[in-house]
């Protein structure tokens, strides 16, 4: 019988192990936020803002816009209110992508004057 029970144990630390190991070696989630110009603009200028995320823990973020020609488009830290990155879209469907290193803010983007569809999306 003491054999059995210490093969059981064997067996239950061994899957413990083993999914604790699996568990450490799961990456990081990375965080995202984005925004689609809408179709109806109202009165004034069509517009859309990210929500906000952190700089990963290797202090950067990916900035991705596609825009219609002469689009403005801004990413800024929500706590100091400074621009990051920041430009005009190229239009024919052309992806603009920046990586911008050694943030340690929250940040959000904002295309200010865009085309229907237009689309800003921030990753860390």
């Amino acid at each position: 019988m003491r054999f059995i029970k210490g093969r059981a144990f064997a067996a239950a630390l061994a899957s413990v192990l083993a999914a604790g190991t699996l568990l450490a070696a799961a990456p990081a989630q990375a965080a995202s936020a984005s925004c689609t110009a809408p179709f109806y603009k109202g009165t004034g200028y069509r517009t859309c803002t990210t929500g906000s995320i952190p700089a990963n823990s290797a202090r950067y973020i990916n900035i991705s816009v596609t825009a219609c020609k002469g689009s403005p488009w801004r990413v800024w830290d929500t706590g100091t209110g400074v621009t990051i990155a920041s430009g005009v879209g190229n239009g024919q469907n052309t992806v603009i992508t920046r990586k911008v290193t050694g943030l340690y803010g929250n940040y959000k983007g904002k295309l200010t004057d865009a085309c229907w569809q237009d689309k800003i999306i921030l990753t860390s």
